[in-house]
This record gives C-alpha cells, structure tokens and sequence, in this order.
C-alpha cells in the first residue's frame, strides 16, 4: 500500500515539473526573448522600468502546441491572453521608471518565441 501511494506521489511531482527543449534566448533588466519548443509548465523574467517615458514593447508567436502569456505591473496586468497564432503590440509608460514588471510564459508542449523589451518609440 505504501509503495502505490509512493509511486503515484512521484508520478504526480515529475508530471507537474517545467521543462523545454531548445530554449534559445537572453533576459536582462530591459529585455527578455527566446525561442524554444516543447514548452511545458512556466517560465517567469521580471523587467524593470529604465526611464519615465519608455514604451514597452511585446510580441508572442506560438507555432505548436498551447501556450498563454502574461505581462503584470503591480498596479495592472497589461497582457493576458491564450497566443493562438501570433500577438504584437507597443504601450507607452509613463512616470514609471524603476517599476517591475512579470511577463510569464505558460505551455503545454507549445512551440513559439516571445520579445518584450522596453524601447524609445513606438515601432
């Protein structure tokens, strides 16, 4: 009896583990990108403000599997949807500087890339 509630307790910590395949990419303060595949359970950077009038910019690709993204400042959550194909776009921030931001990537053996970084101008 104690064996089989062992073994379905391991089972059940390996099944809810992260892990990816090909993780490509770089995080700083600023910036967070990668590629990757196979994508399954999360992945968290956080990002701080660099200047009072900033924009951030973010762009999510998702070419197989499910994957979902989020970007958060402590006051709002800027970005949270379900990426079916691609999502793009660019917010002007103002008087922030210094402000964290959470972008969280969340997958199930989803495939894709993501870029969010802040920029001077909008693109």
């Amino acid at each position: 009896m104690i064996r089989s509630l062992l073994s379905i307790a391991l089972l059940i910590s390996i099944s809810s583990c992260s892990f990816t395949r090909q993780w490509q990419g770089n995080s700083n303060a600023q910036q967070t990108k990668a590629s990757f595949k196979e994508l399954t359970g999360r992945q968290t950077f956080t990002l701080h403000v660099p200047e009072n009038d900033i924009y951030l910019a973010y762009q999510f690709i998702e070419t197989d599997g499910e994957m979902s993204a989020s970007v958060k400042s402590p006051s709002a959550t800027v970005f949270n949807k379900r990426i079916s194909t691609s999502e793009a776009n660019t917010l002007h921030l103002v008087n922030q500087k210094g402000v964290e931001y959470i972008v969280m990537i969340k997958g199930k053996r989803a495939s894709g890339a993501f870029d969010v970084r802040f920029v001077a101008t909008p693109n």
